[in-house]
């Protein structure tokens, strides 16, 4: 499994317009003359020789090489541009014991790269801005914290932000991989995304971490939050009763497996579901795919993988944004594929994709 993110490195772009430069008309009628840079104050400078630059072109403009290093520029800018249309409140759970413990190495690890980071606690922490929702504390408790969390989101955020990822402090997630995938979905449409279990009638995995739409969150306020009958106040299992709630105001859950059938958020640590793709087989609505390789469960735009210790958070975040393999970038397709089951897909985005 390669984890692909929408980023790489910038000596790529430098490739890209150096090439481009040189395929312009004017740059290609002068083969032997000087390309010259003129600073603020007029003087000429002397860069490259063209014939140079040329050569470059030769090099690369009969294979693919060319094609792939265009394709990876162009993928750089709409990751950019994805950071701010596809806006990420992502909000953790937290004890207060574990504000200096695991909260502070989310924020240093991925929870940098969501557009807002709030932890939910029962004590306010402006050093990880930690905020009390009133909620009542305890693993036992978490449902009650869930139910006072999105009701905070909801009074203080709605319009800020288009998507509201739920993560634990034990999860990594691959913020750009998730923009990649919301960016095909209006969140003004009734859908949650996540690691679907089909047990309890169908939900999304607290553990893998869950995101709900605008319009998810507005319905499970106004329409299900105070319905004791749809939605009740049982103290366990917060991530089927959300389910329940969800499922009983019209939300509905989108696959979001990529068009290979491979997954992208686990409830798993990365080394468990690689070691044992079954090792929740008869509860997943999907079943992981298996073709031979150890990795074909899970997708090169991976978004979240739980159980994960402090030193993993760091490990993931150095293999991912850090590492690089010499001559090896794939690029990936600008329009994300929808997913093999589109039951939940909304017709707002079948639309928009299968015209």
């Amino acid at each position: 499994m390669t984890i692909r993110c929408l980023l790489f490195p910038l000596a790529i772009c430098t490739t890209v317009l150096l090439v481009h430069y040189i395929s312009t008309p004017y740059y290609s009628s002068q083969a032997r003359t000087t390309v010259e840079v003129w600073s603020e104050k007029l003087v000429p400078v002397n860069v490259v020789e063209v014939e140079e630059l040329h050569r470059v072109k030769e090099d690369t403009e009969d294979s693919q090489d060319l094609e792939a290093a265009i394709q990876l520029l162009k993928e750089r800018r709409e990751a950019k541009a994805l950071y701010e249309e596809v806006r990420v409140l992502c909000w953790v759970p937290v004890a207060p014991r574990s504000h200096n413990t695991t909260a502070v190495h989310v924020k240093a690890t991925w929870g940098r790269r969501c557009n807002k980071l709030l932890f939910i606690s029962t004590k306010d922490d402006a050093s990880i801005s930690a905020v009390n929702v009133g909620s009542e504390e305890g693993f036992r408790a978490l449902w009650n914290k869930t139910r006072s969390a999105l009701l905070y989101l909801y009074s203080h955020f709605l319009s800020d932000y288009e998507w509201f990822l739920k993560a634990d402090d034990n999860t990594y997630v691959v913020l750009e991989n998730l923009r990649y995938l919301l960016r095909a979905y209006d969140t003004n449409d009734p859908v949650y995304f996540g690691h679907h279990y089909k047990t309890k009638g169908g939900y999304n995995s607290g553990g893998a971490g869950y995101v709900l739409g605008r319009e998810a969150l507005r319905r499970f306020v106004e329409k299900a939050l105070h319905k004791k009958a749809i939605c009740g106040t049982r103290r366990i299992g917060e991530d089927f009763q959300l389910g329940r709630c969800l499922r009983a105001v019209g939300v509905a859950i989108v696959d979001t497996r990529d068009h290979r059938q491979q997954g992208r958020f686990f409830q798993q640590h990365v080394r468990q579901i690689l070691q044992n793709p079954d090792i929740h087989s008869r509860i997943v609505y999907y079943p992981i795919k298996k073709d031979g390789n150890p990795d074909s469960c899970c997708s090169d735009t991976v978004i979240s993988f739980h159980q994960m210790s402090v030193a993993d958070l760091y490990m993931l975040d150095y293999l991912i944004y850090k590492v690089r393999v010499f001559g090896y970038v794939p690029p990936l397709p600008l329009k994300v594929p929808l997913p093999p089951d589109l039951k939940g897909v909304p017709n707002r985005t079948l639309q928009k994709y299968l015209v």
